[in-house]
């Protein structure tokens, strides 16, 4: 085959509702030359049933003791053999022609280590919710305001591994917002302008949940990108402002209410200036209508 080999990671977890729909998103989304690993973090539901009904010459699957999603992530990754690779959620199924489109974007522009699409949020049961147009790349800005530009649908160049490594498994929530900071440190990204993806909202889910433990997460996550030692000027300058907006997102997933007023009191002695600017009011409003959204 003259297409490039993608390698697709599938971390699964008491997903056996889901996996069938999104297994089938890869498999029939035309493009042939992938790699398909899907890993069950031992689900106690029927996803391994479910990924039993699978031949092995379609996805390469593989059970194994309950190590978290991180961990299991990291054990795709250093299973891959593609030139490029994708992580797609158990729950979160790819669009028809998702693959090519990135794949054929990647390969002319050379310089991008990840490209990420616009997508769908769909309900539990599959239905529409609403698009979601994802921000066009600008590192200096996912910096300043705490905000992860890149998503579901979103492709690595396999490169990014000798570059960058593995996901932190010390971060529980926001060990892919870690990556793409990382990612964003090494070379380029960019905002591919289709919609190719879709993000299932449901209950239960982690994306949805709150706990001081979440809230920590944000707040040690940019002390952590800022201890590195290759952080460029136009990124230092704006350390006050993602100190900040570290604290304010993490006050709006804590689950305590003490903290919730602890977390914005630092947020503003951080940069006291900031409750003047039009832009923090502009992305207060963004982001309210980016959660009733989803």
């Amino acid at each position: 085959m003259n297409k490039p080999l993608v390698t697709i990671i599938t971390p699964a977890y008491n997903c056996a509702k889901f996996i069938a729909e999104t297994i089938d998103s890869v498999l029939d989304n035309g493009y042939e030359n992938i790699e398909y690993i899907v890993l069950d973090d031992c689900s106690t539901d029927e996803t391994p049933k479910v990924l039993a009904w699978y031949n092995e010459a379609f996805i390469k699957s593989r059970s194994q003791t309950n190590i978290g999603e991180q961990k299991t992530v990291n054990d795709g990754l250093r299973m891959l053999s593609g030139k490029y690779f994708m992580i797609v959620n158990a729950d979160d199924p790819l669009l028809n022609g998702a693959i090519s489109a990135l794949v054929d974007f990647m390969e002319k522009n050379p310089e991008v280590l990840c490209a990420y699409p616009d997508w769908d949020s769909i309900s539990e049961d599959g239905l529409y919710k609403a698009y979601i147009k994802s921000r066009d790349y600008d590192f200096r800005y996912m910096v300043k305001h705490h905000t992860c530009l890149p998503s579901v649908g979103s492709m690595f160049r396999s490169s990014v591994i000798q570059s960058v490594g593995y996901r932190d498994p010390r971060f529980w929530w926001v060990s892919d917002f870690d990556y793409w900071l990382r990612i964003g440190l090494a070379g380029q990204m960019a905002h591919v302008p289709l919609t190719l993806a879709q993000w299932r909202h449901r209950d239960g889910q982690a994306s949805g949940s709150k706990s001081d433990s979440r809230a920590q997460d944000h707040i040690k996550l940019m002390q952590k990108f800022y201890s590195l030692s290759n952080i460029p000027d136009e990124i230092l300058e704006v350390r006050r402002e993602a100190t900040c907006w570290s604290y304010l997102v993490a006050a709006t997933v804590t689950d305590s209410k003490l903290k919730v007023l602890c977390y914005i009191a630092k947020a503003f002695l951080s940069h006291p200036l900031i409750s003047f600017s039009i832009e923090f009011w502009d992305i207060v409003r963004r982001r309210a209508l980016h959660y009733l959204r989803r």
